[in-house]
Order: C-alpha cells, then sequence, then structure tokens
C-alpha cells in the first residue's frame, strides 16, 4: 500500500498527482458547457513557493528554550517551508489564498511529538508560557480547522503559535484478538493504520475521502464518517476509549464494552477540534480483514426511487457495506468521466442507452452498493439487497463500475485544483436529515443555489450543483452536495462566503444539521447556537474555560468568536489582500522541500 507523507501546500494530496483529465475526454468539454467557460486556458495557476511570503514569526524564546531543552532537534522546525505546510488546510478560502501566496497567519513553530509523554511535556509547557497549540494530522480539514486565528493580545504582543503534527505518532500500539480491540496512537495516517492492523489480519474500516492523508486523530477530533459506515459505523461508534492531553492534565476513559457511570466523556470528546486537548491515542473495535469485498453499480429512474429502495433495504434489516446514490447531477459528471467506449462496445452500450430511454430512465441515477465481510453472510445480504433494489427499477450495471469506483475514489478531490487553475469556485457541502424531511432538504438546497447561480454574471450566470447519499441510517441518511460557478472577480471570498451562508441556511431551516462529518472549524461556527442551542453553546464553553483556562488549545474554531458573531465570519477575510497578492511577491532562494534529517531550529 502507498504511504504519503506530505500534502501540497497549495492544493489536495500528492505533490506529483494531479486529476488525469487527457483519459477523460468528454469530461472538460461537458464541464465548459455546464459553467459556461470561455477561456480555455489556464488563468490562475498557483504562484512559486518562492513567491509566498511568510509572515515573520513571533517565537516565544522562554517557551522554545525550555522544549529544545529535552526534545530532540529533529521535532522542532521553525523553517518557513515548515510554517507554510502547516498555515492552512483544504478548504476553498484556504487554497484560494495559498494558490496566490497570501499568507494572513501562519504558525510559528512546529513540534513533531514521538510520545504521550512529549505531549504532556509541551501542553504543561505551552500552559505555562501562554503559547497556543493547534493539532496537526493530515491537514485534510475543509472548514478551518487547523488554521491559526488566535487573536489574543498579551503584554508581550500576540501569542506565540503551534502546530503540533502527530504524524510520527503512528503506532499499532497493540491488538487484543479476543477482545477485538486495538490501541492505535493517533498521528497514524489511514493507510499506515490499515498496513500494520492488516499484517495481523484486522481492519479498522474506516475510509473516508481523506483516508490517504488524514489521521486517526483527526478522524475522532471532526466525527469523521468513512465510505463503509453503513456497516462499521462512524468513527465515534468505532471508539472505545482514549487518551486526551489538555493544558490542565490528562483526560483517560476506561476500556469496557459499556458504562453508565455519567455522561460518556468518550462522545463528548470526539468532535472537539483539538479546542479541548491534544487526543493521543485511542483503543478501537476493530474487524477482521474482509474475506470478500463485492462492489457493484445499478441505475435507478429517480433519485426518489433510489431513496426508497435505500429505505426498504434498512427497514428489512439486509444493509450493504456501503451505498452511495448519486442524483442525476452527479450521475450526470459521472457519465462524462468515462472515456467513450468503441467498436462492438459502443454498439451495446447505444442499444443499452435506447432501451433505458424508453422505458423511464431519462434522468437515471447511479447507486454503488459494496459489500463486505466473510463470504457466507456477503452473499446472503447480497442476494436479499439486490431483490430489494430490482423491485424499485434498478437496473444492473455489473460489477466492473463497481470495481472502477474503488479505484478511483481517492482521486476525484484533484478535480478541484484542476479547476481552480481556471478560476472555478469549487466546494462542497455535507448534511444529514431524517427520512421525513431528506427529500425536501435535497429539493430545496438545489433549487436555492441554482436561482443564486442564475444571479451570476448580471443575471445571465450558470453553475453545477450535484449530491449523493452516502452514509445512511434506520432515522435518516446524509446529502453530500458538490457545486461549482465561475469565480467573481475581484469579489471571490464575497462569492464564496454567500454560497456558504445561503447552503447552510438552507440546511438549518429545512430541518437538516449543520454538519453530518466535516465538522465546524471556524467556517461553520457561526451557526453552533442554532445547532446545539443557546444553552448547550454555554455548557460546552463552561467545559472549555475548565480544560482550557487560558484558550491556548485551538482557539478561535467550534464556539462562535463574538467578533467574528459581529462581522460574520466572512467579513473577516478582507478580498482586497487578493489583488495585492503579486505585488508583495518577491524571489526567495533556498531549499523547498524539508529535511526531516536537519537541524531547522533557528
Amino acid at each position: 500500500m502507498e504511504i504519503h507523507f506530505m500534502m501540497k501546500w497549495w492544493g489536495w494530496g500528492d505533490p506529483q498527482k494531479t486529476f488525469p483529465m487527457e483519459d477523460k475526454p468528454n469530461l472538460w468539454s461537458w464541464v465548459c458547457n455546464i459553467l459556461a467557460l470561455q477561456d480555455k486556458n489556464k488563468i490562475s495557476e498557483p504562484v512559486s513557493r518562492e513567491q509566498v511570503i511568510l509572515p515573520e514569526a513571533n517565537i516565544n524564546q522562554e517557551f522554545l528554550s525550555e522544549i529544545t531543552s529535552k526534545l530532540e532537534a529533529n521535532q522542532i522546525y521553525t523553517s518557513d517551508d515548515e510554517r507554510l505546510e502547516h498555515a492552512y488546510g483544504k478548504s476553498y478560502a484556504d487554497l484560494f489564498y495559498a494558490r496566490k501566496g497570501i499568507i494572513k497567519k501562519a504558525p510559528d513553530i512546529i513540534i513533531y511529538p514521538h510520545t504521550h509523554d512529549d505531549v504532556e511535556f509541551i501542553m504543561k509547557s505551552a500552559q505555562a508560557h501562554n503559547v497556543c497549540v493547534i493539532p496537526f494530522g493530515g491537514g485534510t480539514n475543509i472548514v478551518g480547522g487547523v488554521d491559526p486565528r488566535d487573536q489574543t493580545m498579551t503584554a508581550k504582543g500576540m501569542r506565540c503559535i503551534v502546530s503540533l503534527d502527530m504524524k510520527q505518532m503512528d503506532k499499532v500500539i497493540s491488538i487484543d484478538t479476543q477482545s477485538q480491540t486495538a490501541i492505535i496512537q493517533a498521528g497514524a495516517l489511514g493507510p499506515i493504520l490499515e498496513s500494520q492492523l492488516c499484517e495481523k489480519g484486522w481492519s479498522l474500516g474506516h475510509y473516508p475521502d481523506s483516508f490517504e492523508f488524514s489521521t486517526l486523530g483527526g478522524w475522532l477530533a471532526t466525527r469523521s464518517a468513512g465510505m463503509q459506515s453503513d456497516a462499521y459505523g462512524k468513527i465515534e461508534d468505532m471508539l472505545v476509549s482514549l487518551k486526551m492531553v489538555t493544558p490542565t492534565g490528562t483526560v483517560i476513559t476506561r476500556t469496557t464494552p459499556a458504562s453508565s457511570a455519567g455522561p460518556d466523556l468518550n462522545r463528548f470528546i470526539v468532535g472537539s477540534e483539538g479546542i479541548l486537548g491534544v487526543i493521543t491515542e485511542a483503543t478501537m473495535r476493530i474487524h477482521k480483514s474482509p474475506e470478500v469485498k463485492d462492489y457493484r453499480g445499478f441505475l435507478f429512474p429517480s433519485f426518489e426511487k433510489g431513496v426508497e429502495a435505500i429505505k426498504e433495504c434498512i427497514d428489512k434489516n439486509w444493509i450493504p457495506s456501503m451505498i452511495r446514490l448519486q442524483d442525476e447531477f452527479e450521475s450526470q459528471l459521472a457519465f462524462n468521466m468515462k472515456s467513450p467506449k468503441k467498436g462492438f462496445e459502443a454498439l451495446i452500450q447505444k442499444q443499452v442507452k435506447k432501451f433505458l430511454l424508453a422505458t423511464g430512465y431519462q434522468k437515471p441515477c447511479i447507486m454503488i452498493v459494496g459489500f463486505e465481510g466473510d463470504l457466507k453472510n456477503t452473499q446472503v445480504i447480497s442476494q436479499e439487497a439486490v431483490k430489494i433494489l430490482k423491485k424499485h427499477r434498478a437496473f444492473s450495471l455489473g460489477k466492473s463500475v463497481g470495481k472502477t469506483w474503488s479505484k478511483d475514489k481517492f482521486n476525484i478531490p484533484y478535480l478541484r485544483d484542476y479547476m481552480m487553475d481556471y478560476a472555478v469556485m469549487v466546494d462542497v457541502a455535507e448534511t444529514a436529515a431524517v427520512w421525513s424531511k431528506l427529500l425536501n432538504v435535497y429539493h430545496k438546497t438545489i433549487e436555492e443555489m441554482k436561482k443564486r447561480f442564475a444571479e451570476e454574471d448580471n443575471g445571465t450566470g450558470t453553475g453545477y450543483i450535484g449530491c449523493h447519499i452516502s452514509h445512511t441510517y434506520h432515522t435518516g441518511a446524509c446529502l453530500y452536495f458538490t457545486y461549482a460557478t465561475k469565480q467573481n472577480p475581484n469579489k471571490e471570498m464575497e462569492q464564496y462566503y454567500g454560497y456558504k451562508k445561503l447552503i447552510t441556511d438552507t440546511f438549518l431551516k429545512n430541518g437538516a444539521t449543520l454538519t453530518h462529518h466535516h465538522a465546524v472549524g471556524y467556517e461553520h461556527s457561526p451557526w453552533m447556537e442554532t445547532e446545539v442551542s443557546a444553552t448547550g453553546l454555554k455548557a460546552l464553553k463552561a467545559v472549555k474555560d475548565v480544560l482550557d483556562p487560558k484558550n491556548i488549545c485551538n482557539p478561535g474554531k467550534v464556539l462562535p468568536v463574538e467578533e467574528e458573531m459581529r462581522l460574520g465570519v466572512f467579513g473577516i477575510d478582507a478580498p482586497e489582500a487578493v489583488h495585492q497578492s503579486k505585488s508583495r511577491a518577491k524571489k526567495r532562494s533556498g531549499q523547498v522541500s524539508r529535511n526531516l534529517n536537519e537541524n531547522t531550529i533557528s
């Protein structure tokens, strides 16, 4: 299994990898038509590393001296290359600024702990010296969860900010085969974690879209959902116990199958996004590596028919490991990603299309269904589930479609970088609603976003929005939207946050949640009172005050900041800064890539 340790600072994923548009001859012309792109040349490529100017580091020398006395030299970095890699996550806003070389704020020191004791020492020192600490896993967060946003002014000026990169704490410490649990360090990236478990015949089975570049600690901190959550649950359902280091002490929960000893601290810590402390290790439920992985494709005549089929599978308890139902718009995107058939295959495809059109599939919706586990159970569940799907007019596309999806599933995020080169705004938004409200949330969201697209370009605008259901429950499901439109020149951030506000308001107004698995960060924080109630928000703040009285843990996230509530979180990002970037850019010399083997303390 290929292991990645580093992501692009200007985009998604492996620095050596781009979206393979050349392998998809129909896709780009379809995108240009949908978005009315006139200029077919790249007009908004990222600046070079040498053009990026970081703000001067604000080093707390007393803190630096104290941690240097105990930690190894290759655990502490203050180089601009390291600071740049940890300055942003991967939200559209993050990448918009990074691509233009605008680094409004960057962490001042990067520290790589090796052990739980290291984290306790670092947090104790940070508390003593009033230094902020931002836990950093893979840096894949897309709602501003790792951005340095501390605004606290002290007698000595702004506080020093540490990015605590957990990726060197990446071990599966032990496996309890009898209890089917594993103790795992929080910095383990998805592929590293799975490869260590797989060597012993086990699996966690958690595969979010960010799997290649995200960590167990990040999954827990954001209440992540993997593609097979229908079988294994979200990450909080897999958690048995954990350790979290706070500025005032370490929280340790017990490894037991169940308990009624007061409120569940596991559930309180999961989703806290680093604002209470740093998760260092967790005991997780694991299962035997699946004997069978069976993925198949189907077509439904409508999104509604697909929803009916999913609901009946759940009601009758014939639940696949994974169900992904794409609406007609996302299905069109998928169709245009395919290479055109030739010869006899093209003839067969033409006849199939003719048949589908004649039988009511004018707006077909793709469903990918996966079955994992031992051979016997998988066969039984798949047979019964497929019967239900066909009852609701599912047309089988066979296993080749499922295999193609499995092979390409981690490549889709690279498409955003490609489209941003052409000055396209691309973003995603996800929510969840109960079954009785789900379709209304879906239709209202599509309707409102299309209205907003039409307002672009002085009333002649266009855009794309598609949706899929990706995680299902007995009570409801997750809706995951992807949308795109041309950037509004000189008003890119105003445009972006306008869409963010519209889609989020639509979710909440129609009875859906603020976020199903992307978390809160700072981008969603203005809506937290609506999500959890005013009293609930006070309770969260009270716990924060007890565990982190100086607000050194990932400040500015989850809990809305008063100034941001007054301006709106969207008013803080001054768009005019974007268009001053080229005049500020200067050539810099020096090696771009970091070298973890040399002492970079400066």
